[in-house]
């Protein structure tokens, strides 16, 4: 009987050990926050001309693409994209992570989407985004400033981005590709 206690209590013993070392405590939807350090600076748009794309939409152009077309809205994107605010707030960018990958954005499907759950393009999303690409070339380069009613302004409390929706927005871009 005595063998037959001590077998138990080895064996709750090791169910109990067992089951302390393969507990993982780590919460499975608690994303870490992606590496802005390998981010470039943001582009200097000192001594370029505003264009107004339309209120609260100005763009800066760095350098103007090459190519037949222009961005449509029907269209997809090859870009690399980084959105901050004034204050240098990264928020979005294609940089993290000491990464140098560009993304692709289909246009037409650029919204307001509140509802993300990890580190990803629909980050960028605004109205102010989808309005200032139009028209870009392959190979452009440029710096859009948003103001809060056409980027984040309209967001509800508690969703993606709302900490940001007095800020203004500064978007840094590269078309490499216009994908028909």
């Amino acid at each position: 009987m005595q063998f037959t206690s001590l077998k138990i209590t080895f064996l709750i013993l090791a169910v109990s050990l067992v089951s302390i070392i393969s507990c993982d405590t780590s919460d499975p939807f608690n994303f870490p926050p992606p590496d802005f350090s390998t981010v470039p600076s943001a582009y200097d748009i000192d001594g370029l001309d505003p264009v107004q794309i339309e209120e609260g939409i100005t763009a800066y152009i760095h350098e103007e693409g090459e190519g037949f077309g222009t961005v449509t809205i029907r269209d997809d994107l090859l870009l690399f994209i980084t959105v901050r605010t004034l204050e240098g707030d990264i928020i979005y960018s294609t940089y993290n992570d000491a990464r140098v990958e560009p993304t692709t954005v289909r246009v037409g499907n650029i919204q307001l989407n509140p509802s993300v759950f990890s580190y990803n393009i629909q980050l960028a999303y605004t109205y102010g985004l989808r309005q200032g690409l139009l028209g870009m070339q392959e190979g452009e380069r440029r710096t859009l400033i948003v103001q809060p009613e056409q980027g984040y302004g309209d967001l509800p409390d508690g969703a993606a981005n709302s900490a940001y929706k007095e800020s203004v927005l500064q978007y840094d871009l590269i078309v490499l590709d216009i994908i028909d």
